[in-house]
């Protein structure tokens, strides 16, 4: 390296390294170069200097060779005097160069290029700059004033007007340590108002506004309401009442029997179509999940509506027809499937502002809580993310002892990490929600209020009932505070919603946004994507579908599920609203003969949109869209098909038992589902009902 290369790695050396912000001050308060010198001077006048020593340094700078005499020719006598002389000597070197060193160091702290990197000219300092440093060397002494020091600057002018001018001091980086020195890599730190403070000035502004809250943070979740299903009825009868149905098998297995199109009486089948999801949510979501009485009353209709979302979706603001069709895996060979949806496409209305979506949830506190209460809202928060338009965003804040937000300002080209975040969150954490209420209404003033940007905060939990009054009157200002601010808040009691009228809000949130009580994975579906689209979610009303049958293509068919109970032949299945991103399903088992048309059926959708005028919509089903195996049917069919499969197995159904259909078949088939199906959203419906999903 020569020396100009040398001298300049050696002055980006030094400027890297980090200089205290007060050395100035520091360097201030060093003596003058008079005190050094007399100091200097004083330790230089006690060195001793023996009286010989002049003389002998002459002669032996005068002597041409140096003289010497063998060890063994000395006597003691000798000797004695060439130690002494010796010893003093060194001695008087070392005091030589320890006086130098001292001043030479103090010359350095005084000079004011040190304090702006310059790089010194000594080759004795450039040579230690070059030498490695050791882990010692590299930890840096703090400088910075004491608590006297600093009571002391608030009363001396210079001292203030020095530490103002420091803070306007550019900032230094650090030197790069070696790989061998370097700390090990540290794990995320978890933001949260005990650490720091957003960097947004206005959610700054408003933390520092309020002191934290949580008179009582550590609130538990309530427990202990007792279920109630109530019974719901529809006027609306689904089948025609002809004798060519045999009526006494409708009541005695609650299903459909095979029937042949060859009778004109039964050549069209008309079906009012539902959307209600709520005993599949009774089964799977309730305080005693999988129970015999719950799936006693399980509807078929139902289950296929809460898994039938891989169809694809429907234009914005319609209603549309989906049919698909492939082999019945789990019936004798020969059988096959047709399957008719009925689509809500997506509620967004045209040149809307966007939305930053501010979404905290208090983490479950076990398992059996997590089912309950979490997994619903899991799912629900997986599918918005589904609805969001390029401008829009999400923030998911974790009201545990310590809130924090678990993701922020996520897109829809997020939605892998989106559902990441939401996995990371698990039962058994300790929750603060005053404090996690706090911290999501600053959060969501980080958001810039550019434009019109709407910034909803929706906080889901189950422990509303458990704010004390003090937590209350704390609470009361804050929220006020924040509305003033541009924050919509919704707040979303985790409980059945027939309790709604025996859960009043807080006192902190009476009036404050909106109040609802649900833990329906429907519910909460329909209120996020209200959120985030900022208008109603209702599509149409009064959906009914009919299906005419070729006789020369159908040999028989049976209608599965809308069952119906009562010698009425009344359905149970109610909700005749279509909501944006809601199906409904028709399942049918058909009997094909070999020889037919292609032509197998005509459908025919009729609904009420929203202004109560009538809508048609027309599909023909042909037999060159039944799929030729499993792996070739479509996603769609094939989440119905295993899950009727399951409540068939679990409700010992007629056509299951004659069938000899076992839980392993059903999971020998559901080892081959579709790949796809992991990357859904809407994947985790039908992960609580199958066993053996691939991993």
């Amino acid at each position: 390296m020569n020396p100009s290369d040398h001298e300049f790695e050696l002055e980006r050396q030094l400027r890297e390294v980090p200089v205290p912000g007060d050395l100035v001050a520091r360097l201030q308060r060093i003596p003058e170069a008079a005190e050094i010198d007399a100091a200097l001077d004083a330790q230089l006048s006690a060195v001793e200097i023996p009286d010989n020593l002049v003389p002998q340094l002459h002669q032996i700078a005068g002597t041409p060779v140096l003289v010497t005499r063998s060890i063994r020719e000395r006597s003691g006598a000798q000797r004695q005097p060439s130690i002494a002389w010796a010893v003093a000597m060194w001695a008087s070197a070392a005091a030589i160069l320890v006086a130098f060193g001292i001043g030479w160091t103090l010359q350095m702290q005084q000079n004011d290029g040190l304090a702006k990197n310059d790089v010194t000219t000594d080759p004795v300092a450039n040579h230690l700059a070059l030498a490695t440093p050791t882990e010692s060397q590299l930890e840096l002494e703090w400088l910075g004033l004491t608590n006297d020091e600093v009571a002391q600057s608030v009363s001396d002018p210079n001292l203030t007007e020095l530490a103002e001018a420091n803070l306007l001091a550019p900032s230094l980086s650090q030197v790069s340590l070696p790989a061998s020195l370097a700390s090990p890599p540290q794990s995320v730190n978890i933001h949260s108002l005990s650490e720091e403070l957003p960097h947004d000035l206005l959610a700054n502004t408003f933390l520092m506004r309020w002191q934290p809250l949580g008179a009582n943070p550590a609130v538990a979740s309530s427990f202990g309401l007792p279920q109630m299903i109530l019974p719901n009825s529809s006027p609306v009868t689904y089948f025609p009442e002809t004798k060519q149905y045999d009526r006494d098998f409708l009541l005695r297995e609650a299903s459909h029997p095979f029937t042949s199109p060859q009778d004109p009486a039964v050549r069209a089948t008309k079906v009012a179509v539902t959307t209600s999801q709520e005993s599949f949510e009774n089964v799977v979501f309730s305080e005693r999940p999988w129970s015999p009485e719950l799936l006693e009353n399980a509807r078929t209709e139902e289950w296929l509506s809460a898994t039938g979302k891989f169809y694809v979706p429907g234009q914005p603001g319609k209603v549309e027809l989906r049919t698909a069709a492939g082999p019945a895996v789990f019936a004798r060979a020969g059988t096959q499937l047709l399957q008719v949806g009925v689509v809500g496409g997506s509620a967004d209305p045209k040149d809307r502002s966007p939305v930053h979506l501010t979404i905290a949830i208090t983490p479950p506190e076990n398992e059996e809580h997590a089912l309950r209460t979490w997994m619903p809202v899991k799912i629900a928060l997986r599918e918005t993310i589904e609805n969001l338009q390029p401008h829009d965003t999400l923030t998911l804040v974790v009201m545990s002892e310590f809130p924090y937000a678990l993701i922020e300002d996520a897109t829809l080209d997020h939605r892998d990490q989106w559902f990441a975040a939401l996995d990371q969150i698990e039962p058994g954490q300790t929750s603060n929600l005053a404090e996690g209420i706090r911290f999501a209404a600053a959060t969501s003033l980080t958001k810039p209020g550019f434009g019109d940007i709407r910034r909803p905060l929706i906080v889901l939990s189950d422990r509303f009932p458990s704010l004390d009054q003090a937590t209350n009157r704390q609470l009361r200002p804050l929220i006020e505070n924040a509305s003033q601010q541009g924050i919509d808040f919704a707040w979303i009691q985790l409980e059945n919603e027939n309790y709604s009228s025996i859960l009043p809000p807080p006192a902190a949130l009476d009036g404050m946004g909106r109040w609802l009580v649900t833990n329906s994975l429907r519910r909460l579906n329909r209120f996020l994507d209200q959120q985030v689209h900022g208008a109603s979610t209702l599509l149409g009303t009064d959906a009914e579908v009919t299906v005419k049958w070729n006789e020369k293509s159908v040999g028989q068919y049976r209608l599965i599920g809308y069952q119906p109970v009562g010698g009425d032949f009344v359905a149970t299945s109610h909700t005749r609203e279509i909501h944006a991103g809601e199906s409904a399903t028709l399942l049918f088992e058909l009997v094909l003969p070999e020889d037919g048309p292609n032509d197998v059926a005509t459908i025919d959708l009729t609904w009420h949109d929203t202004d109560g005028k009538l809508q048609k919509a027309s599909q023909k089903v042909s037999r060159l869209q039944f799929a030729s195996s499993w792996q070739a049917t479509p996603m769609s069919l094939q989440a119905a098909q295993l899950t009727e499969q399951c409540l068939a197995l679990h409700q010992n159904s007629y056509f299951s038992r004659r069938r000899g259909n076992t839980t392993d078949e059903l999971e020998n088939w559901t080892s081959s589902l579709n790949p796809a199906f992991k990357q859904h959203a809407s994947f985790p419906r039908l992960e609580l009902l199958l066993p053996g999903l691939p991993d």
